[in-house]
């Protein structure tokens, strides 16, 4: 049986912990009378913020699982696999600073 290196599984599970931030925070936004910018995920949250959640986190576990799965796989012949798991916490993590700085100015 394979194992998942702890540094690989960290950046799933930190991954996954900001998907489910970022859905909070942008309901807590629109709640606030701000909009979603994403026109697909704007349209799921109007009709069911259920669908939308759910939506949202199979549109991350799925690519952290494949990702988690092929860490070592070499990507295009130019990076790992693992490299593009640790980018998109990077980008995750920059989203948490903008939502951080509007969710700052909601009175």
């Amino acid at each position: 049986m394979d194992r998942v290196e702890p540094g690989i599984a960290i950046l799933a599970v930190a991954l996954m912990v900001m998907s489910l931030l970022d859905s909070a925070f942008t309901l807590t936004l629109i709640a606030h009378g701000g909009s979603e910018l994403n026109p697909f995920m704007d349209i799921l949250i109007q009709n069911s913020v259920s669908l939308f959640t759910t939506t949202k986190m199979l549109m991350t576990a799925i690519p952290a699982i494949i990702l988690v799965a092929t860490a070592n796989l070499m990507l295009f012949g130019a990076f790992r696999a693992r490299t593009l798991l640790a980018a998109s916490v990077g980008i995750y993590s920059a989203l948490m600073v903008y939502h951080l700085i509007l969710l700052s100015h909601i009175p």
